[in-house]
C-alpha cells in the first residue's frame, strides 16, 4: 500500500523539480542572447564611426584640392590681367611699337633705299655730268629739284615705315587661331587638342577675352 504513494509522491516532486528548472535555464538563453545582441550593435557602431571618419576625411581632401586649383586659376587670371593691361597700355602710349622687330635685310635695304634717294642733293655742282644736264637751268630750278627729290625720298621712306603691322593688343587678335575655331562652334576639348594647349588655359582665354569685351563695349 505505501509503495504507489511513495511513486506519486517522488513523481511530483520531479515534475515540480522540473518546473522550477524550466524558468531558470530560459532566463540564462535571455541574458545570452541580450549580451549577444548588444556585442553585435557596439560593433555596428564602430563600423558605422569610421566609415563615417573615412568619409569626413575624402570630402575634406578633396575640398582642399578644389581651393588650391581655384586659387592656382585666380592667381593665373590676375597675372594675364596685369599682362593685358600693360600691353595696351604700351600699345596706347607707343605706336610705334614694332619697329624693332624689323629684319636685319628689310632695315638696311629701307635705310640704303633712304640714303641714296636722300644723298642726291649732295651731288657736287661742279661736275661735268651735272653741268651737261642741268645746262639753262638757274639756281632757283635746280634748288626746286633737290628740294623735289629730297621729299620723294622721304615720301618713300615714310610709305616703308607705314607698311610696319603692330601686334594685336587685345587676346582675339593675339589668338585668332583660337578664336576662330571657337566661333566655328570648335569644343574647348577640340581646341586644346588642335592648338596644343590645355582645356583650362583655352577656358581662360575664353573667359579673359569675354571680359576684356565687356570693358571695351
Amino acid at each position: 500500500m505505501s509503495s504507489p504513494w511513495f511513486v506519486i509522491v517522488m513523481l511530483g516532486i520531479a515534475i515540480a523539480g522540473y518546473a522550477w528548472m524550466m524558468p531558470k535555464s530560459g532566463a540564462n538563453r535571455g541574458k545570452e542572447s541580450g549580451f549577444v545582441s548588444e556585442a553585435a550593435y557596439n560593433q555596428l557602431l564602430e563600423d558605422l564611426e569610421d566609415e563615417n571618419r573615412e568619409l569626413v576625411d575624402a570630402v575634406a581632401k578633396f575640398k582642399a584640392e578644389q581651393d588650391e586649383t581655384v586659387n592656382r586659376l585666380s592667381r593665373r587670371i590676375v597675372d594675364m590681367e596685369h599682362q593685358m593691361k600693360s600691353w595696351s597700355e604700351q600699345a596706347l602710349h607707343s605706336p610705334s611699337i614694332g619697329l624693332s622687330k624689323l629684319s636685319p635685310a628689310g632695315s638696311s635695304s629701307s635705310s640704303s633705299a633712304g640714303a641714296s634717294t636722300l644723298e642726291l642733293p649732295a651731288i657736287p655742282v661742279a661736275s661735268s655730268e651735272r653741268n651737261h644736264s642741268l645746262s639753262g637751268m638757274t639756281p632757283t630750278d635746280e634748288l626746286h629739284l633737290s628740294s623735289a627729290q629730297v621729299k620723294a625720298g622721304a615720301e618713300e621712306t615714310a610709305a616703308g615705315e607705314q607698311t610696319i603691322e603692330l601686334p594685336p593688343p587685345t587676346l582675339r587678335g593675339r589668338y585668332a587661331e583660337l578664336f576662330a575655331m571657337h566661333d566655328k562652334g570648335r569644343s574647348v576639348e577640340q581646341i586644346a587638342k588642335a592648338l596644343g594647349l590645355n582645356k583650362g588655359e583655352v577656358q581662360l582665354i575664353l573667359q579673359l577675352a569675354r571680359r576684356e569685351e565687356q570693358l571695351n563695349a
